[in-house]
């Protein structure tokens, strides 16, 4: 009888091993993810910051060159210049949010298996 309750003891010390183990687990999966969506939600809220702050100042110069010579060759090529600078920062920001996305996607998916049925 006390071969079989040792033996009782022992697989449940067994399980009680592995479901610690599971358990410690999916804390670091919780928290790798948390760390994803927080830094994801961060960049994302920058980079509206950032196009917003882009789209100021073109209305800002729309309303600055109106008062000037934009009739002319000169004023026109420099607001041609501006709005040309401007899209090259906006094409820049839109990039950096989707190498974020792919970056954020591929950890996301390496916590896929973390959360898989066990």
């Amino acid at each position: 009888m006390a071969e079989q309750t040792g033996h009782a003891v022992a697989a449940l010390q067994s399980r009680q091993a592995g479901l610690a183990q599971q358990y410690a687990a999916a804390v670091d999966a919780d928290r790798a993810l948390a760390d994803v969506v927080t830094s994801a939600h961060t960049a994302t809220l920058e980079g509206a910051r950032r196009l917003d702050e882009i789209g100021a100042e073109i209305e800002s110069a729309v309303q600055k060159f109106a008062l000037f010579a934009t009739d002319t060759p000169i004023g026109a090529r420099e607001f041609h210049r501006f709005l040309t600078a401007k899209q090259r920062e906006i094409i820049a920001v839109v990039a950096h949010a989707r190498e974020l996305a792919e970056a954020k996607k591929t950890a996301l998916e390496s916590l896929r298996s973390c959360y898989a049925e066990q």
